[in-house]
């Protein structure tokens, strides 16, 4: 079967290759791939970016794709799963003996794998996957959500679980990518009574994006975002988002937040910020981490999935089979469309 594979570690060396199709284990589930997403992780994988790749040590070749989906083939005897039933995947493993595991919080494992970084993910034509990792899609929705479910999850965790927003939140989400798109997605979704979102010029066909989806865009290159806040309320944003990654935008992010307010820290940063923390202080603001997702997150996704499905699939931009996988990946280096599909 064909598999995109990270071959070498250092910048580029991916390729499509061969590789035998999976047998599965007596708790797997067999899966044939319909679609896997990109997102800028994958992208550091391709240029292997130290600052986000230091913590995966594969041994390669390492099949790429932590956001995938498909159809069950076969699946064990005592599961609720079925073949033919359309799934998306939790790409994260942890050690299920750990702390942090027995407090159902595997993303703070010390062991924690990622399917599609330190070992084999789903950019393939099957995958074999324990079956706690696999959910099948709630009835009437459209199977072409699944490759999303994997960063809506992202927002799930940041939006309902970390830092959850209350209802009449003023929410600010900084980076319109679809890590942000989703998050003000979801805040809109739990009751906040806006959303603004920011970005860059560069980010003008997701600003408009998220103005169709009921967000406040702002360009941050032509409007200042703390100005534009203060004609929204006199009190500051009562959660902030950040999902940029940028370290320069993190004294923004405190001008953002009003007093008693939150801070949800999403994005992963590669260099060093130099903010001024005597405002922490002073308003007894909380900055909260906010990394991936648990268990509990894809069950409370599913749940919520009616209700933001039809919105979820206006972020697909772009497709691409296999053989394009380095235009794909170049497009989501250039910020040029939303989601972007690989399909074998």
């Amino acid at each position: 079967m064909k598999a995109i594979a990270k071959l070498r570690p250092e910048p580029g060396a991916m390729a499509v290759i061969e590789k035998e199709k999976p047998v599965p284990a007596a708790d797997e589930v067999l899966i044939k791939i319909g679609a896997g997403g990109i997102c800028g992780t994958d992208v550091a994988i391709w240029k292997w970016y130290e600052a986000v790749v230091g913590q995966y040590a594969p041994t390669f070749p390492v099949v790429v794709g932590h956001e995938f989906s498909g159809t069950v083939v076969t699946a064990p005897e005592k599961s609720s799963l079925k073949p033919g039933d359309v799934v998306a995947v939790n790409p994260q493993k942890g050690c299920g003996k750990c702390r942090y595991c027995d407090l159902g919080r595997p993303t703070l494992c010390d062991q924690r794998r990622m399917m599609g970084g330190h070992v084999d993910g789903g950019w393939t034509e099957f995958v074999a996957v324990p079956v706690k990792q696999v959910h099948a899609l709630p009835e009437n929705i459209d199977p072409a959500v699944a490759p999303l479910l994997e960063p809506l999850n992202v927002g799930v965790h940041a939006v309902y679980e970390r830092v959850p927003v209350r209802g009449g939140d003023v929410v600010v989400v900084i980076g319109a990518g679809p890590i942000g798109l989703l998050t003000g997605l979801l805040a809109r979704h739990a009751g906040a009574s806006e959303v603004i979102i920011t970005g860059v010029s560069a980010d003008a066909t997701r600003l408009r994006l998220a103005a169709d989806l009921g967000m406040l865009p702002v360009n941050v290159e032509t409007t200042d975002p703390v100005d534009y806040l203060k004609k929204i309320t006199p009190e500051n944003a009562d959660i902030v988002y950040e999902t940029s990654g940028n370290a320069a935008v993190v004294p923004q992010m405190l001008d953002l937040i009003g007093k008693a307010g939150r801070a949800g820290l999403i994005g992963l940063c590669h260099s060093h910020s130099n903010a001024i923390t005597t405002p922490v202080v002073l308003k007894e603001m909380e900055l909260i981490g906010s990394r991936g997702y648990n268990d509990t997150t894809w069950r409370l996704a599913m749940r919520l999935l009616p209700g933001v499905a039809k919105d979820l699939m206006r972020l697909v931009t772009h497709e691409f089979g296999f053989d394009e996988f380095e235009t794909a990946l170049a497009l989501v280096e250039k910020r040029e469309g939303m989601k972007i599909i690989l399909r074998p």
